[in-house]
């Protein structure tokens, strides 16, 4: 969930004239072309695995204080409490449940974020030890009920925290113990964003299923492999899961645009104040304002950070669908799909492999493989030999990319362990997870801890 960062210009008034060029605008050249991630972090204490909290003295509150202390970031506060850190345009933030969340600035290749994954680590690290503090590369918080953890005091969280509770039975689930490795890539025009968005939206839950990592809450199996995908189903059907659209040949920037302008908006912001809002469309706002506050580009760009499906549009495509990963597996989603988006070849074999498929079957796969993973049927077709054929696309894909290291190696090398661990013996790595948890850790706590901290 973005971290507001106040704009220096905000338009007075919005047009719909001027919505029409809102997503041509971020196009870039491939020559351009870079990766983002947001690595999500779920802290618990060392000895218990009960979540941190966010107040006192071994709060994430004092965690966040020490890291900007100690590594020159810039406090950002709220109401006199952190709420966020930044840092040379990377951002260190925080989800509504005291998830931590790394926003870091786009880079050009797989070995940068790897770069960039190790130096926060090594600094959360320096940082996390002196608190008795761990932070886990998973899923779901695997001990603390939603009632335990503390709400981050940001007044856009109090507008989601009502809002979303009206929506979905599990939305403060979603809200508090969820963590994802969210990634985000560019688009050259309208034509390649739409394209990258129907390969994603074709292959977006095989590839949820792969990374399934959310198989414990509450001190025990939950029965599903991913039950972080079925926490957000269950939030607000409305603005979350697969769009239908974008499995068609026609779809283009107005569709997305549609798309939103017809949600239910939460907020806007004027000076310092967040005003929660009616539940009115942004359509219905942007043609009549409402009180005495016309619609603005910010608006807008706000609005936006409050869709929530498998891939959205906003100045990149950003793809939401994994669970979080343990630190070894942390560059792998952003290689799978850097595999297959920068890759006009590698995109459309994607979409080839999975065009033909009904909505219906589509649908049906996306909510059985919360519980199954890729053991799940796509149509006909077992999930793991499509994750199969993706996996091999991806891998091509980035061999003709040619990204090497200083060591020569290109990007693939971050997929390696992909294939060994979990495509070839076909286990996630929830299932993983979950015989380590019976048989190796005989249902205690920290050696699940101390499996799953970065």
């Amino acid at each position: 969930m973005s971290t507001y960062v106040e704009p220096e210009d905000l338009e007075s008034v919005l047009t719909a004239e001027q919505l029409k060029d809102y997503f041509p605008k971020f196009r870039k050249a491939r020559s351009a072309y870079q990766v983002g991630i947001e690595w999500e972090l779920l802290g618990v204490h060392s000895e218990t695995g009960q979540a941190l909290p966010y107040y006192g003295e071994k709060g994430v509150e004092s965690v966040l204080a020490v890291l900007a202390d100690r590594f020159g970031y810039r406090r950002i506060e709220e109401r006199g409490h952190v709420i966020a850190l930044e840092r040379g345009g990377s951002y260190v933030a925080l989800e509504p449940g005291g998830q931590l969340e790394l926003s870091a600035g786009p880079v050009r290749t797989i070995h940068d974020i790897r770069s960039q994954l190790e130096n926060f680590r090594r600094e959360l690290k320096n940082v996390s030890e002196g608190f008795g503090a761990a932070w886990l590369g998973v899923g779901f918080q695997p001990f603390s009920g939603r009632e335990q953890l503390d709400w981050v005091p940001k007044r856009r969280y109090e507008i989601m925290k009502h809002y979303l509770g009206s929506r979905g039975p599990l939305a403060h689930d979603m809200m508090k113990r969820t963590a994802a490795s969210q990634v985000s890539f560019d688009f050259q025009d309208e034509r390649d964003a739409m394209r990258k968005l129907r390969a994603v939206y074709g292959a977006g839950s095989l590839v949820s299923a792969l990374f399934a990592h959310s198989p414990i809450s509450d001190g025990k199996p939950n029965g599903f492999l991913t039950y972080r995908m079925k926490v957000w189903r269950e939030t607000d059907p409305a603005r979350t899961g697969l769009i239908r659209k974008f499995f068609e040949a026609n779809a283009g920037f107005d569709d997305y645009l549609n798309y939103a302008l017809d949600l239910p908006m939460m907020f806007i912001v004027r000076g310092d104040q967040w005003i929660a809002m009616p539940p009115i469309s942004f359509r219905e706002f942007l043609s009549n304002g409402w009180e005495n506050f016309p619609a603005t580009r910010n608006d807008f760009d706000l609005h936006l950070s409050t869709v929530f499906p498998e891939a959205r549009l906003k100045n990149r495509i950003e793809i939401r669908g994994a669970d979080e990963q343990r630190f070894g597996q942390g560059p792998a989603v952003a290689a799978f799909w850097k595999g297959i988006l920068y890759d006009e070849e590698s995109c459309e074999a994607v979409w080839k492999l999975t065009e033909n498929f009904s909505w219906e079957e589509r649908e049906s796969f996306h909510v059985q493989m919360e519980a199954l993973g890729p053991d799940a049927f796509l149509g006909t077709y077992r999930g793991w030999d499509l994750v199969r054929e993706l996996y091999r696309i991806s891998c091509a894909g980035l061999k003709r990319q040619g990204e090497r290291n200083a060591s020569g190696e290109d990007e693939t090398i971050y997929l390696g362990s992909i294939w060994e661990d979990f495509i070839t013996p076909e286990k996630t790595p929830a299932q993983w997870l979950l015989e380590k948890w019976e048989k190796e850790f005989r249902y205690e706590a920290v050696p699940l801890v101390n499996f799953l901290r970065i």
